[in-house]
């Protein structure tokens, strides 16, 4: 037992007083790249004149500033040789958008071109600028939009963008390399916020929401780092599990969502049905379960040294103890079974299995049906009792 109670970690996980890490990482996947690929990918491309662009974006068919987009906010400078530079009919690099299943565009590289020319065209006083520092067509400066003549205004509306628009079902394996190679020259993102570009909506809303709530932060010792997303994606984890364990989880023709080993692709799917069902009750259920955990299993509930006595050094977090015991405790109705759960919990760090179950890498289906299945052997040792 001795080598299963240590697991691989990643230092990027967990951050807190105690160093705590985790053994799952975030940007991990157990789809391989060549069992995903040759794939079809579904890309097309679209050159949209400025005018049509700025025309979908009122209607709010584009959308500018998902939550994935960082860096600094281009300058005046940066602005208005944009604006030259079109006016100069200079071709600008191509645009890439994900479009979801409803039609709506999400700016993945592109998003300060775009969002300075329809500034700049914007008839709002508060967010159009007047072109500054130019180097090339100097009589220029100090204009607005509508102090151009109507030719150079009709260059800019039918300037025409190169856009590639990846449409469903590219499989999220493949958007989120295609997401990375197009994001390479900044600070590169994990799945976990590439997840929330994709499906932006109810469901990262609803993760925001979480995140910040007072008995998760006690459950997990307050451990969790959220700086990139990483309590996010714990508490998808338990959602998805959750859903998926209760057949909850289904396709928007009610087809039943099954775990296939490919975690990324699960957890999307996931966002996808919270984003459709806007299932209100899963935010109470987390809730009261956290609370729960924290009164049942305390502040170290979730880390394996918890359960061997080993005062001296406290193992990490542990993410997959995290979704099934979670899991174990929000369907064993613990007002009745709080005592008698919290000894049959115990019972299972005395099975290989189990253990084996949550060491790293743990995304196969064969780990995840086997410590859900113990712990569903718990629930139904609670109701025998």
């Amino acid at each position: 037992m001795e080598s299963i109670q240590n697991p691989q970690t990643d230092d990027e996980f967990i951050e807190s007083k105690n160093d705590d890490i985790d053994d799952i990482d975030i940007n991990s996947s157990s789809t391989q790249t060549d069992e995903v690929y040759p794939a079809s990918i579904n890309v097309s491309k679209d050159d949209s004149s400025i005018y049509e662009l700025k025309r979908q974006f009122d209607n709010k068919r584009i959308e500018l500033s998902p939550p994935y987009q960082r860096g600094k906010v281009w300058s005046q400078k940066q602005k208005s040789e944009l604006v030259e530079s079109i006016l100069m009919g200079i071709p600008l690099p191509i645009m890439y958008f994900f479009q979801d299943s409803n039609g709506i565009k999400q700016v993945i590289d592109g998003k300060q071109r775009l969002s300075t020319l329809f500034d700049f065209m914007s008839d709002d006083q508060k967010v159009n600028f007047s072109l500054a520092e130019l180097s090339i067509l100097k009589d220029l400066k100090g204009k607005r939009f509508k102090d151009l003549d109507g030719v150079l205004q009709g260059k800019i509306e039918d300037y025409k963008m190169s856009i590639n628009v990846i449409k469903p079902p590219t499989p999220d394996r493949i958007k989120f390399d295609i997401f990375d190679r197009v994001n390479r020259g900044g600070t590169r993102l994990n799945n976990q916020e590439m997840r929330n570009a994709i499906y932006n909506g109810y469901a990262t809303n609803l993760l925001d929401r979480l995140k910040d709530d007072k008995n998760f932060k006690n459950a997990t010792d307050n451990s969790v780092r959220s700086k990139v997303m990483k309590d996010r994606y714990m508490i998808l984890r338990f959602i998805a599990f959750y859903l998926w364990r209760t057949k909850k989880l289904t396709t928007k023709d009610g087809d039943f969502i099954d775990y296939k080993s490919d975690i990324d692709d699960f957890l999307g799917k996931t966002m996808e049905y919270l984003n459709r069902t806007k299932l209100k009750e899963i935010e109470a259920i987390f809730q009261t379960t956290m609370s729960d955990a924290f009164s049942i299993l305390g502040k170290d509930g979730f880390r394996v040294s918890n359960y061997y006595g080993d005062k001296d050094r406290k193992t990490p977090v542990n993410m997959a103890l995290f979704e099934c015991l979670s899991y174990a405790i929000a369907l064993s109705h613990t007002s009745i079974y709080k005592d008698k759960i919290k000894d049959k919990i115990k019972k299972l760090f005395t099975q290989d299995k189990f253990m084996e179950s949550i060491t790293s890498p743990v995304d196969s289906s064969s780990k995840v049906r086997r410590r859900f299945d113990k712990v569903d052997e718990i629930l139904l040792g609670l109701k025998n009792d």
